[in-house]
């Protein structure tokens, strides 16, 4: 192979003997004898150069020829380097800055939480889970909001009606309301909070509450099977059967005894009507007891009629329903 390398550089190699070192330069494992062939042969062409040509001056000036480039080059690296360099500090600051940016952004954040806020329209009703885990039916005409710190304050803000199911942790839980509060570390109850009616009832399922309000000093502590009224400034205490003030969140309402004042507000909440009544004394002395569940409201309506001594007009446009004695 010497010997066909030695014409290949001398360029008297014959095709097939190109093709031979050819295929041996690129076969792995011949780099070190390549670069061994190689220096020997520029070693023999450098000394018959300069025995047959031997020029002190020419070779200087090739010499100093060599440092001007190299010395060119080096200057030309160092002119690349700084502007990398530059380039590099530019893009450090850059990303310094993004980065205190994204930390200011993240420390607004944790210092501002944003609020969470379901609303439910009259006529439907909703059922979802808090960020603890804790569960939710809103009623009809009703909003419930939270922190996104919930978990590590566990308080929400309601206008309405909600059932809840909470789930139990050292942290209470608190449901504020434009009426009054209710505290809890772990159970099930129903909240009705209706700031125009100024109505406010907490009704106990499983476990216990406190119920605060601050035009009442007294606290209002209720176990399961109570309920807690705002009567005129006190609160009202007694046992119910709290079916019928927490069936709605399975789609039922229960009427015990209830007077058609009290079941055309429920009504219009739970069908997304209006109910107007006239102003005879006698209706609001009719009362109902019964369940409705799955009815639609012309049979809602037929039943009311059949009965009590009323009579109704609905204007379909308006959603109005009118009752009269007869």
């Amino acid at each position: 192979m010497n010997k066909i390398f030695s014409k290949y550089l001398q360029s008297v190699c014959s095709p097939e003997e190109f093709q031979q070192v050819m295929e041996w330069v690129v076969e792995p494992g011949h780099e070190k004898m390549l670069n061994t062939m190689m220096k020997a042969s520029w070693d023999d062409q450098m000394q018959e150069e300069t025995a047959a040509h031997g020029n002190p001056l020419l070779w200087e000036k090739i010499r100093k020829a060599i440092e001007q480039e190299e010395h060119t080059a080096t200057v030309r690296r160092l002119v690349n380097y700084k502007w990398i360099a530059r380039v590099a500090a530019v893009l450090v600051v850059g990303l310094l800055v993004s980065n205190l940016l994204l930390i200011r952004n993240t420390y607004d954040e944790v210092l501002v939480p944003t609020v969470q806020t379901v609303s439910v329209p009259n006529g439907a009703r909703s059922n979802f889970s808090l960020p603890d885990g804790t569960q939710v039916w809103l009623n009809s005409g009703s909003t419930l909001s939270w922190s996104s710190d919930f978990k590590s304050k566990r308080l929400i803000e309601l206008e309405g009606e909600a059932y809840f199911e909470v789930v139990k942790s050292e942290i209470p839980f608190f449901v504020n309301t434009s009426l009054g509060q209710v505290e809890v570390t772990g159970t099930s109850f129903n909240v009705k909070s209706l700031a125009e009616e100024q109505k406010f009832e907490t009704t106990v399922e499983e476990g216990s509450v406190n119920v605060y309000c601050n035009d009442v000093p007294k606290i209002a502590g209720l176990k399961a099977g109570q309920q807690a009224r705002l009567m005129g400034g006190h609160w009202e205490l007694s046992r119910v059967e709290t079916e019928i003030f927490t069936s709605w969140r399975e789609g039922k309402i229960i009427f015990r005894k209830e007077y058609l004042p009290e079941v055309a507000k429920r009504l219009e909440r739970w069908y997304h009507v209006s109910i107007e009544l006239d102003n005879d004394p006698r209706l609001s002395k009719i009362h109902y007891t019964g369940t409705l569940e799955m009815e639609s409201f012309s049979e809602v309506l037929e039943l009311l009629e059949v009965t009590a001594s009323i009579n109704y007009t609905y204007n379909d446009k308006t959603r109005v329903i009118k009752i009269t004695h007869r």
